[in-house]
This record gives structure tokens, C-alpha cells and sequence, in this order.
């Protein structure tokens, strides 16, 4: 898949191929989007401005949940649930309604991340990529 500038590709590039979903934050969220209304209509929670920062904090709070008891500092529920699994889905989670609060409010994460982050690009050492890029 070519890749644009400033594009986030979120595929390994090893792995690039016929794609079976979305590979940018615009195309994540497109999907994020469309399941999360299928919220509102099964369930009948109205998606508001406040609704979408304030599940954004649940969902931070219920990683923050999952981390705990991931890293073995919460009391075991003794319920046979699957720590590991469950941090990993609350962190799929947060970045979902992460993606829906900037399309609601507009805005566009890979040209915020290119402003806020990769402007540093420049200051990349070797070190800093050690096993990061494969």
C-alpha cells in the first residue's frame, strides 16, 4: 500500500497486502464510527458531546482497572478472568472512543500527531529506534 505523507499506517509493512480492515486512524475511526452507532440504536444511548468525553474517561478508568490487576496490584475477583486479555481489551477500548471524541470535535489525530509528536523527528538517535523497527 503506498503510503502518503503523514500518513499513519497502522500494518506491518511485512504484512502489507489485501487489507481485511483499516489501516489509518481515518479509516479506524470511520469503522469505530459505525459500530458505536449501532450502540446508540441497540441500546438507546444518545451519543452527545458529553456522553463521548465522559465513556472516554470510563474506559481510561476501566484500563486503569485492568492494569492493575494485570500487573498483580488489585485483589484477584477469583473469577477466572483473563488479566492479560482484559488490559489488552480495555486498551482497544480507549483508543475507540478516543477516535470517536476527535471526529466529533473534529479533529484530525494524524496531522495533531505530526504537530505535537513527530516534530521531533529530527532528534531521532539510532538508539532510539533500537527495537522498535523490524
Amino acid at each position: 500500500m503506498p503510503r502518503r505523507e503523514g500518513m499513519i499506517d497502522l500494518m506491518d509493512d511485512e504484512q502489507d497486502g489485501p487489507a481485511s480492515g483499516p489501516t489509518t486512524l481515518a479509516g479506524l475511526a470511520d469503522e469505530v464510527e459505525i459500530i458505536s452507532r449501532v450502540y446508540e440504536r441497540r441500546f438507546g444511548v444518545p451519543r452527545t458531546d458529553d456522553w463521548l468525553v465522559l465513556k472516554l474517561h470510563e474506559e481510561v478508568g476501566e484500563l486503569t482497572q485492568a492494569y492493575l490487576a494485570a500487573s498483580g496490584r488489585s485483589r484477584d475477583r477469583g473469577d477466572g478472568t483473563d488479566v492479560g486479555g482484559a488490559f489488552r481489551a480495555e486498551l482497544a477500548d480507549v483508543l475507540a472512543q478516543l477516535l470517536l471524541v476527535a471526529r466529533r470535535f473534529d479533529v484530525d489525530l494524524e496531522s495533531e500527531l505530526e504537530r505535537k509528536w513527530f516534530r521531533f523527528r529530527h532528534l531521532v538517535e539510532p538508539q532510539d529506534e533500537d527495537g522498535v523497527r523490524r
